[in-house]
């Protein structure tokens, strides 16, 4: 019985002391280099010119209603007065209107602005959307 505690210690400690030195390899500083293929930065560079040459690109915009004419524009007047900053307009799609605000690129941007939009305006969602380049 003695010897089977002496070997649960014996194994502890080597557990133990293999932890520790990955634990003190990972404060180690040091140096990463990112390699990247050629062919990418091509497609970035063409993707990037490709943008200067067009007004508009597919981006996003948040949908805050979609319903009658009489609410859209309640809705889109106290949006304005929540977030002046934020550009706003009205769509009509037969039969019903909507409030889109904002204009973003990406989804990441759209995305941190309806965290915030929607405290306000539970409602809110991203949309696909033409946007200015």
């Amino acid at each position: 019985m003695r010897k089977l505690t002496h070997l649960k210690n014996i194994c502890f400690l080597i557990i133990a002391f293999v932890c520790c030195q990955n634990l003190a390899a990972q404060n180690e500083e040091g140096t990463i280099k990112v390699q990247s293929n050629q062919s990418i930065k091509a497609l970035i560079a063409k993707k990037r010119a490709y943008n200067k040459n067009h007004d508009y690109i597919n981006g996003y915009k948040i949908q805050l209603f979609y319903g009658s004419e009489q609410g859209a524009i309640q809705l889109k007047e106290k949006f304005n007065s929540v977030f002046p900053d934020i550009t706003s307009e009205l769509k009509f799609k037969s039969p019903d209107w909507k409030v889109w605000v904002g204009s973003y690129k990406t989804k990441l941007e759209a995305a941190r602005a309806l965290v915030e939009i929607k405290e306000g305006f539970p409602g809110a969602i991203r949309v696909n959307a033409k946007v200015r380049n």
